[in-house]
């Protein structure tokens, strides 16, 4: 369906989807792509105008990487109420290049981070907020180029928990992933933006200029699969504005947020020729009145798709893969000294470097009574050791001074093998449903260090399986092994799987049906 002055064309379906639930409060995210240095203006004058847009019955709160917590932006108004909440979150530091090691994987780590920080959300001093920034709320994703997959991959963990969204909003999705742009085409591993099951609807506002030496460096966008796709006219928006289009499309969007005549994101200023030529069907009747605050009616689009299963690891990057440091820098976490073999990576601790933090991760409540939540990671000893150095974990959430052991969760450096052996430990309850900084650091018992610890992939977090008889977060032949060994009457045996007294051919069918 063309529209006058062809400067957007919308997708053929439009039959009505009523919205639903306009009672309830609002949480808005919005977040940014590539950014070099300091973040720019337009993502809080967005933030603004949607409060205002809410008759200014909320509040406008801040994330900024290391921070780890959410602070109260009283400059961009609002009456402090929790009513409708706009949330900005920053990661302009991982968005744009790595502060050690390749690029690789930061789009999914800052999902990661983004996901955990709504789930369990604490505030900066001198703030406050909501309890429950998704639980009983309308909730809305808003991302531009990069940060479309960020936020696609935060909704992708939420969907992996049952959490529902409201609407996905993006701004000409550019995946860094050497397909886009030839001549500048990288590859830093991006996912293509999806929207996932829990989405009630989704919004797509792209355009593009096919690449090339000059065009290469104006970012394409893409359109994307069963959202509302609306291409914008390269054309009509290279008129003014921006001097590239790609940052023309977020000031598109918010030019229907903000209806005022002559309206600026704190970047650019609205003027009656672009009020004329970038929305001739009129701003109010496209971009935010699809919204929960703007109230229209929506075009009905295709259900989204469900996360396939294990895509949603509970530490990010566990493996330290490609010697990205992705996941373990920028948001709490503290990345050790990577090294590899025979193309395997690991992570190196010493007293050079004692103590390998993971960012902000979220842990869940296991999926059934007695299935306790286990860390477990791969650890030998290199060369000299201290003898009273110890290996520990320890935890350390929004609340906490600081790290604290975990029980049991201490091995002495001296005991740990030469070679890569799984060590495991049961997280307390207090931490489950929590948002923590996970830590792995060695200890000298109050003498100086003298070890030097390697971690081997993968860290992971997991409720295990009963069949997983090693505890290493698998099933596969070393539980095959151990079954087969105790093969008959066992009493009491990991590899009675039905508890009957005897491993046999039941309890075979059992472990092979949790393979993987």
């Amino acid at each position: 369906m063309a529209l006058a002055g062809a400067a957007l064309v919308l997708t053929p379906s439009i039959a009505a989807h009523a919205l639903s639930g306009g009672s309830l409060p609002t949480t808005t995210i919005i977040t940014h792509g590539f950014q070099t240095g300091s973040k720019g203006a337009w993502v809080e004058s967005m933030a603004s105008a949607i409060l205002a847009r809410a008759n200014g019955d909320g509040a406008v709160y801040r994330y900024t990487n290391d921070v780890g917590a959410w602070a109260r932006d009283v400059g961009a108004g609002g009456n402090g109420s929790d009513r409708n909440v706009v949330l900005i979150f920053n990661w302009e530091a991982d968005s744009s290049s790595a502060d050690e090691g390749p690029n690789w994987r930061y789009v999914q780590a800052s999902g990661d981070v983004m996901s955990a920080v709504l789930r369990d959300p604490a505030y900066a001093p001198g703030s406050t907020g909501p309890g429950a920034l998704l639980a009983g709320r309308r909730v809305h994703f808003i991302g531009h180029s990069r940060g479309a997959c960020a936020i696609s991959e935060a909704i992708k963990r939420l969907a992996a928990a049952g959490i529902p969204v409201d609407q996905m909003t993006t701004f000409d999705p550019h995946p860094v992933n050497g397909t886009l742009d030839a001549r500048y085409d990288l590859d830093w591993g991006d996912p293509v933006p999806e929207r996932w099951a829990n989405v009630a609807w989704a919004d797509n506002y792209w355009r593009a200029d096919g690449g090339g030496l000059i065009n290469g460096l104006d970012f394409d966008g893409i359109p994307l699969a069963n959202v509302f796709n609306v291409q914008l006219s390269e054309s009509v928006l290279n008129c003014c504005a921006y001097p590239y289009s790609h940052s023309d499309v977020h000031l598109w969007y918010h030019g229907t947020v903000d209806l005022a005549p002559n309206a600026s994101n704190g970047e650019q200023t609205i003027t009656s020729q672009m009020r004329s030529s970038w929305w001739p069907q009129g701003a109010a009747n496209v971009g935010f009145r699809y919204s929960a605050i703007g109230g229209g009616v929506r075009p009905a689009i295709s259900p989204g798709i469900d996360p396939p299963a294990g895509s949603v690891p509970l530490v990010e990057n566990g493996g330290f893969d490609a010697g990205t440091r992705a996941g373990w820098a920028m948001h709490g976490g503290v990345g050790a000294t990577l090294a590899s073999a025979s193309g395997n990576w690991f992570a190196r601790i010493s007293s050079a470097r004692p103590r390998l933090v993971h960012n902000r991760m979220h842990l869940p409540t296991p999926p059934a009574p007695g299935r306790p939540l286990v860390l477990s990671f791969k650890a030998r000893r290199s060369g000299t050791f201290g003898a009273n150095d110890l290996l520990r974990v320890e935890l350390e959430r929004h609340e906490d001074a600081g790290p604290w052991p975990v029980a049991g969760g201490s091995w002495p450096v001296a005991g740990l093998s030469t070679a890569f052996a799984t060590v495991s430990v049961s997280l307390p309850p207090e931490v489950l449903g929590r948002t923590v900084l996970l830590h792995l650091a060695i200890d000298g018992g109050g003498d100086a260090i003298g070890s030097t610890i390697e971690i081997d992939d993968a860290v992971l977090v997991f409720a295990p399986s009963p069949a997983d008889l090693n505890g290493d977060g698998r099933v596969d032949g070393n539980d095959l092994g151990l079954m087969l060994a105790g093969w008959g009457p066992c009493a009491g045996c990991a590899g009675d799987l039905n508890q009957d007294g005897v491993i046999d051919g039941i309890d075979l069918g059992r472990l092979l049906a949790q393979w993987g």
